[in-house]
């Protein structure tokens, strides 16, 4: 804190100035020119309160409040931190009932409310780009439900990898939008992310909007997007608009959520307590999982063997298995034998650390 027997001029609420001395702030009304002599007396008040660094703490977070995109209790979180690493600063912090207000005020200057209608929103200049300038929204349609974020050095990144890694989160989505589409890549061992999708629908036609402007950009940068693996979460629009953007692919399902779904499964017929406590049951359902590591060929006649003599719900369960992933088309999805890159968990581990930071909308 600082010396309370200095004189600071500091912007307050109103956005005019104060001028603080002595631990008091006082508002500037008045100009004149003429010449004035006299004595300041100082009078010490045993009641102490430092308002020049109450200001200060209030300018910090209206400050990062318009200039920032981390929420409001984030921000206000973050330098209340800050302010208790001393007992005395700790009892002059703003409360947050105190401070919120002003702080949605300098936020709502720089970040405008959003339309009616998602088929108004119009995106300034300053939000179609990068902190360093680089053209970042590649692609929207009329209507505004496909938007395209990746910019073209993350095009050429993507065009130097054969494995690519795609999923969406829910969770973080603006109002008007269902789900935020990412394709990642992994380079020198840890995913990175290349391209963000805002899309309204999950379908095919979203899909293939996605993936017919990527390769338009590609070929106006001369590169050309060849991968050879995709991972996926099993979303099942997204088969078909990979191969056909990309014939020769190999479409890889992820083993994390193939057994999510089996568990989901599990949890749905009431099976969770004995998969829980049951050692028997708990074995049975997870050598029906890792039937995923065995030779495609191996596969049915394993299955077969494993839902030998099965009653009850635990042969439900095993119908429900070969109905749902022992079809052909579906097997080759999801066994993972002498599979280099078999889930893309790490990027669910990315989604739910940037759900966290960003907040729910």
């Amino acid at each position: 804190m600082s010396d309370n027997s200095d004189l600071l001029l500091v912007s307050n609420r109103c956005s005019k100035t104060s001028l603080v001395f002595e631990a008091r702030a006082y508002k500037l009304k008045h100009r004149q020119t003429e010449e004035i002599s006299g004595i300041v007396h100082n009078l010490r008040h045993t009641n102490f309160e430092d308002k020049q660094w109450v200001c200060q703490r209030r300018n910090t977070l209206k400050r990062r409040a318009g200039e920032e995109t981390k929420t409001v209790p984030q921000i206000y979180m973050e330098e209340c931190s800050s302010a208790s690493t001393s007992l005395e600063t700790a009892g002059q912090f703003p409360t947050y009932k105190k401070v919120k207000a002003a702080m949605y005020r300098s936020r709502a200057k720089r970040f405008p409310p959003l339309p009616a209608t998602r088929q108004q929103l119009e995106i300034p200049a300053q939000w179609r780009v990068t902190k360093s300038g680089r053209q970042f929204l590649m692609y929207n349609n009329v209507h505004n439900s496909v938007l395209i974020f990746c910019t073209d050095e993350n095009i050429r990144e993507l065009d130097g990898h054969t494995v690519w890694c795609m999923d969406g989160t829910f969770k973080i989505v603006p109002e008007w939008h269902h789900q935020m589409f990412c394709i990642h890549v992994f380079k020198e061992g840890k995913l990175i992310p290349l391209v963000y999708c805002l899309t309204v629908r999950r379908d095919l036609p979203t899909y293939h909007v996605i993936f017919d402007n990527l390769i338009l950009k590609a070929a106006a940068l001369v590169v050309v997007l060849q991968p050879q693996t995709v991972i996926y979460d099993f979303e099942t629009a997204l088969i078909p608009a990979v191969q056909a953007s990309f014939p020769s692919v190999q479409i890889q399902g992820c083993y994390f959520h193939f057994c999510q779904a089996v568990l989901w499964k599990v949890a749905e017929l009431r099976l969770r307590t004995r998969y829980l406590h049951e050692t028997e049951t708990k074995k049975k359902i997870k050598m029906l999982m890792a039937t995923a590591f065995l030779p495609l060929p191996e596969v049915p006649a394993a299955v077969d063997l494993l839902g030998r003599n099965v009653t009850g719900l635990i042969a439900a369960l095993f119908d429900y298995f070969r109905r749902e992933w022992m079809t052909p088309n579906r097997l080759p999805l999801w066994n993972v034998y002498n599979v280099q890159t078999r889930t893309n968990n790490h990027l669910e581990g990315w989604h739910f650390k940037m759900n966290r930071q960003a907040g729910k909308h």
